[in-house]
């Protein structure tokens, strides 16, 4: 090979490492200016979620904004489904129905193979566990969920406590007084002989707050002891309202001294009304949580997921507190001013597995004692 042919291979060669050497910086800094104009990773977006106060690995902002889901409830939940499409851009339309109607509506749905609902949120836990034994309810373990109390969610995920629904008493004061009675404190106190009459309370065939109070009763003090007290308070109680309402209506009006009512915690009867005075019975009280659930069959299931993590979040349990004054189920969120703290309630030890089971042969020994 003569010194040309040589000085021409030999300055191909070379041209080829400059070349490589070029490419592989140009691709290092495309690399890195890219690395630096890509959106965020799922990681820095989890911090920033974090930061608002909730995350969920599920959500994704730019496919899901504008999306709309259907929801049932017992409540209307619009101004905190507002909140949440604040956050998130995702529309909710909430139905508000009975917890028996939004049950039987689930079952035509799964028996007709057309679902319509997304999401059920607010009733009792009663209800919820009756449609996750007929297959009604998508199972999500929400890590958010850890935050909760065991006895506040369903160990399969079936659903989650939210808000708190407690037993209270409705007293009449200026009644208490007139007729030189004992302020109730426990509930043995209702039996006293001045109060028979006087005690109103609802049907729980009709009532959950009536058979929450029923089944509690009859869970904490036994079967025996249960009913054996339950006639004494039957004996109180003149008839039994269809509405778990009316007996807070009745005492305000002065047609009974005390009243067996629902509350969510808040203070605004006893503030709006100088007679009224709200009791927890000091010996604890009946209470349920106000769950939210995924509806099995959805076909929104990420943005389903997505509205439970963040309900359950400390975001959203401080707007369901603030909006709805309500005390919640989560420990760590401020309890607005005029709520019971629920630490200072001796709530009974409910089992809402046994209550959903125990459901129909309480309600036929009820109507036996009644009679």
């Amino acid at each position: 090979m003569n010194k040309k042919k040589i000085m021409a291979l030999v300055m191909a060669v070379m041209m080829i490492i400059s070349l490589t050497a070029c490419n592989s910086q140009n691709s290092a800094t495309t690399a890195q200016t890219e690395s630096t104009s890509a959106p965020e990773s799922k990681a820095e977006q989890s911090d920033i979620q974090n930061d608002a106060g909730w995350y969920s690995e599920y959500y994704d902002a730019e496919t899901m904004k504008g999306k709309t889901l259907n929801m049932y409830g017992v409540t209307d939940s619009d101004p905190i489904l507002a909140e949440f499409t604040k956050d998130t851009g995702i529309v909710i339309a909430n139905l508000v129905m009975k917890n028996g109607e939004i049950l039987q509506r689930l079952i035509n749905e799964k028996e007709s193979g057309v679902v319509i609902a997304d999401l059920w949120f607010t009733g009792g836990a009663d209800t919820f566990i009756s449609a996750s034994q007929q297959g009604l309810l998508h199972p999500y373990k929400s890590p958010v969920g850890n935050e909760l109390e065991d006895i506040m969610k369903d160990k399969d995920g079936y659903w989650h406590g939210t808000s708190l629904t407690l037993v209270n008493w409705v007293i009449n004061t200026e009644l208490i007084e007139k007729n030189n009675l004992i302020m109730p404190e426990a509930w043995e106190d209702l039996l006293q002989d001045g109060l028979k009459g006087e005690v109103s309370m609802s049907d729980p065939a009709s009532s959950g707050t009536a058979y929450n109070t029923v089944s509690a009763i009859l869970q904490v003090r036994g079967e025996e002891a249960g009913w054996e007290y339950l006639d004494k308070l039957i004996a109180q109680v003149p008839f039994f309202t269809a509405r778990g309402s009316d007996p807070a209506n009745m005492v305000i009006n002065g047609e009974a001294i005390v009243g067996i009512n629902a509350s969510n915690g808040d203070r605004e009867m006893e503030e709006n009304n100088e007679h009224i005075k709200l009791v927890y019975p000091a010996d604890g009280t009946g209470w349920w949580p106000q769950p939210v659930a995924i509806i099995e069959g959805t076909e929104n299931l990420d943005e389903a997921k997505v509205f439970v993590d963040w309900i359950l979040s400390k975001r959203g349990m401080e707007a369901y507190a603030r909006i709805r004054n309500a005390a919640v189920a989560r420990k760590d969120v401020e309890i607005p001013e005029g709520i019971i703290n629920i630490n200072d309630i001796n709530l009974f030890p409910v089992d809402f597995q046994a209550n959903a089971e125990s459901r129909d042969q309480i309600l036929l020994d009820w109507a036996e004692h009644i009679q």
